[in-house]
């Protein structure tokens, strides 16, 4: 039978999320973490963690929290799970531990402190001997009154001795941690630091090593920041990756080498390659790397000979990694991988790559969302074009349930966040940040572009805007449209415009810059760089992304770049939807567009979401906005009749 259940926000908000396979080193059993997609009265999606088996059987669960439960990782014997849980006290993460085969959680630790819950960021480690474990913590500020950007609370690295149960604080003093590798001795650490413990700080950090107790020697120190710290197996040397992000741990790029004795520079042994990397591996003889990450619009693994610098594909899909911005893997003693991963017609689940001769087979061991079959979506096709300055540019189109021809659609273009993130071959059902389909479900073409500045075509293509947002990436978006126009996908007259973060950055600059889009949407955007550096906790950003100009200069390029500045040649009508306690694109940027716009006289609304973050988390919330903004584009590009023509 075809599907036959319309998508609706509410179906789209009840899908589970996958995320986190990590494989027992044994390779006989996965855990995941199964969560909502959204949260209703807890601080984070209410999760638990789950196991399934590699030789096939039902998944079961293993914990049974009622809050969050996240971030599993085996002992290296296999017979116990590390987890961090804030069943306790709402938001309050703790380190707990249970016996591999399930029973009662023990907590390993006490009191106050924020501890990071990143993607792929080993933000919990258990040494190579299996007898202590590794986490990281912040200091708890209690402060009245506070004193602004004054030194805030550490993200100190911190182990525990499983015997004793004793903790320790290990980084040394006036040094953030923002991830960290063990060494293969247990005795020294590589971890990307900071000076200065603000959020800011993540953009200018560094590869460092310390022995435990000791002082921190730096190892690479560029304007690029570093991440995902790998030992070598005779701990002489640490690869990690490195290149200019946009969001504090969006660590996929270029894979580097470094002597854990700062004896020589680091080096990129992945220089020229088309993929974004997020994940490594050591070969066991130290001659080779295992990574993993994007390239193109699918996902890879690969070999690279550090010797030779010769890379070979060992496997290669049409899948998106689940993750997001922060894709990990797994690997037991065999070298099989343990991945959750999902495409646009499939929603993310549990698959165990099967390590053969050097080559992968990809097995699925999970549906975790069995009703999705019955769900009716919208095609999703790849599709290419020439930027401006002829650059080879990819990115997706949907069209509505059913279309199959017929007159040109009204077309949303949807801009991704970051810019240093993609839009993937993703099943957007099942995201609580993507209406692309719900777009489709309503009779619109949707176009999900990426210009230069998205990963997974290299280490250059994903700079290449540095210095020039809003300029030849807003030209690589524009030339999507112009070619959906020309091949008769969309109707040149009812084009919208809409994205979230730098993607909320992209619409209110577009608006400005031409008045081909009869409606747009603006979510958690900037409009005003210079603005931003006095009331973000990411002031650096625009010192990142516009090379480290001055700023405050009234003919500058981030004055140049700011929608702002151009706000009078506006005749977009524009929604504008704001989280109410987003500190990285404060509320102000989007009370100062709205109101510009209105002084203006252009149609405007501005809605703000109290509690809400850098994105929207609250199921109530993320409903409305995505009504609002449906209906918003649905009374300005559907006027002339719905649906479209089909056959």
């Amino acid at each position: 039978m075809p599907p036959s259940t319309p998508l609706t926000p509410e179906i789209q908000l009840g899908f589970k999320k996958v995320s986190d396979a990590q494989i027992s080193p044994d390779g006989s059993t996965v855990a995941f973490v199964l969560s909502d997609n959204y949260v209703t009265d807890t601080a984070n999606p209410k999760s638990n963690i789950w196991v399934v088996s590699t030789e096939g059987g039902a998944p079961r669960r293993l914990t049974a929290g009622a809050r969050a439960d996240v971030k599993p990782r085996w002992s290296p014997d296999g017979q116990h799970i590390a987890f961090l849980s804030d069943r306790e006290q709402d938001g309050q993460m703790q380190v707990y531990l249970m016996p591999a085969g399930g029973g009662e959680p023990e907590r390993l630790t006490d009191g106050p402190g924020a501890m990071m819950l990143h993607g792929g960021v080993p933000t919990i480690e258990w040494s190579p001997d299996g007898s202590r474990l590794a986490f990281m913590k912040c200091d708890h500020v209690d402060r009245d009154p506070l004193e602004f950007e004054r030194l805030e609370g550490w993200m100190r690295l911190y182990i525990i001795d499983i015997a004793s149960r004793a903790t320790e604080a290990v980084s040394p003093d006036g040094l953030q941690i923002w991830d960290f590798g063990w060494s293969p001795d247990g005795e020294r650490f590589a971890a990307t630091v900071s000076d200065d413990p603000f959020h800011d700080s993540w953009y200018e950090n560094r590869l460092a090593c310390f022995a435990i107790g000791g002082e921190a020697r730096t190892l690479y120190d560029t304007n690029r920041p570093a991440s995902k710290p790998s030992w070598s197996p005779d701990g002489t040397r640490i690869a990690f990756t490195s290149s200019i992000w946009s969001d504090r741990y969006s660590v996929r790029g270029d894979v580097w080498v470094v002597p854990a004795d700062g004896s020589a520079p680091a080096r990129d042994v992945s220089e020229g390659h088309v993929a974004s990397y997020s994940w490594i591996e050591w070969s066991d003889d130290g001659a080779s790397l295992l990574v993993a990450g994007s390239e193109r619009a699918g996902s890879c693994v690969a070999s690279i000979d550090l010797a030779t610098g010769e890379r070979q594909t060992l496997w290669y899909a049409d899948v998106a990694l689940a993750e997001g911005n922060y894709p990990s893997f797994s690997s037991d003693d065999h070298g099989n991988l343990a991945m959750a991963l999902e495409d646009a017609a499939t929603p993310r689940d549990v698959y165990l790559a099967r390590q053969a001769d050097g080559a992968y087979s990809l097995e699925r061991l999970t549906t975790m969302n069995p009703g999705s079959d019955d769900i009716v979506t919208g095609h999703t096709e790849e599709i290419h074009w020439k930027g401006a300055d002829g650059l080879d540019v990819q990115g997706f189109l949907i069209r509505p349930p059913g279309h199959a021809g017929g007159g040109p659609l009204p077309l949303v273009c949807i801009v991704h966040g970051g810019p240093t993130s993609q839009t993937a071959n993703t099943y957007h059902p099942g995201s609580n940040n993507s209406h692309a389909q719900l777009f489709a479900a309503a009779g619109f073409a949707v176009l999900l572009p990426n210009p230069r500045g998205s990963v997974g075509w290299g280490l250059e293509f994903a700079e290449a805007n540095v210095g020039d947002q809003g300029g030849m990436d807003w030209q690589d978006i524009m030339r999507g449209v112009d070619y959906c126009v020309e091949q008769g996908i969309a109707d040149p007259e009812r084009l919208g415009l809409t994205g979230g973060s730098f993607g909320g950055y992209i619409t209110a600059w577009g608006v400005t810059q031409t008045d081909r889009f009869k409606a747009a949407v603006m979510y958690d955007g900037v409009c005003d760089w210079r603005s931003l550096r006095g009331i973000s906790e990411i002031p650096g950003w625009p010192r990142v992304f516009y090379n480290r100009v001055d700023g405050w200069d009234p003919d500058g390029i981030e004055a140049e770049f700011s929608p702002i500045t151009h706000v009078k040649n506006v005749t977009t009508p524009t929604l504008i939807i704001h989280g109410g306690e987003d500190v990285l694109c404060p509320i102000e940027q989007a009370r100062m567009f709205h109101r510009a716009l209105k002084d203006n006289g252009i149609k405007t609304e501005l809605v703000v979401h109290p509690r809400e973050p850098h994105g929207h988390k609250e199921y109530h919330h993320i409903i409305d906005a995505w009504e609002r903004t449906i209906a918003w584009m649905t009374e300005r590009l559907r006027a002339d009749g719905f649906p479209p023509s089909r056959e």
